[in-house]
């Protein structure tokens, strides 16, 4: 009995095993039909349609695209740089050149170490495009492009003239009367003077 179940096990399994290996026999064989068939149309579409082509598209349009943003960027940063250019005020110094004027800028600041405050002065070349700007005005110098190798800066607005500061500034006599009539010092002054007048009459009569 018991070789006979042996036998039917042995049976069984070699069985199985047949039926295991034809079924993967069928699925590989599947599987390369369907992988043939799948590669055929990619084929048919690779000859018709080659894939550098459209990659150097592809690339044509991004480096398009990076250009035209770069562009944007730079005109963007330009037109920052137009509205935001520095200012400084100065007296000139010097118009002896052409269309050119020295400008000296004064600013204070304080010293690192000893932390008393210096008188700092600094020389700016200008240009002057009207060239009515002489010696001893004060004038408002802008940054601008570079007009020669020492000149990037030019001349925004003339704000006073030599001489109209001065000539415009009350003079220190005026300034003392308009001190005494608003204390009232006219009227201090004039009742001594009254008084002897009327000490003279007394005198007189």
């Amino acid at each position: 009995m018991a070789e006979k179940k042996a036998e039917k096990t042995a049976k069984k399994s070699t069985s199985a095993k047949t039926a295991t290996a034809t079924k993967t026999t069928a699925a590989k064989k599947t599987t390369a039909a369907r992988k043939t068939t799948a590669a055929a149309p990619r084929a048919a579409a690779t000859a018709t349609a080659p894939r550098p082509a459209v990659r150097k598209t592809v690339t044509r349009k991004r480096a398009a695209a990076t250009v035209s943003h770069s562009a944007a960027a730079t005109q963007a940063v330009t037109g920052w740089r137009r509205f935001r250019r520095k200012t400084k005020v100065g007296v000139v110094v010097s118009a002896k050149q052409p269309r050119t004027v020295i400008v000296t800028v004064e600013r204070l600041r304080e010293h690192p170490i000893y932390r008393k405050v210096v008188r700092v002065r600094k020389r700016f070349a200008a240009h002057d495009d009207a060239g009515d700007v002489r010696e001893g005005d004060l004038v408002r110098i802008q940054e601008s492009r570079p007009y020669s190798a020492t000149k990037r800066w030019r001349v925004v607005e003339v704000i006073s003239r030599l001489g109209e500061a001065g000539a415009a500034a009350p003079r220190p006599a005026d300034i003392e009367k308009a001190l005494e009539e608003s204390e009232g010092a006219a009227e201090f002054l004039s009742k001594p003077a009254d008084e002897t007048a009327e000490a003279t009459e007394e005198t007189e009569a």
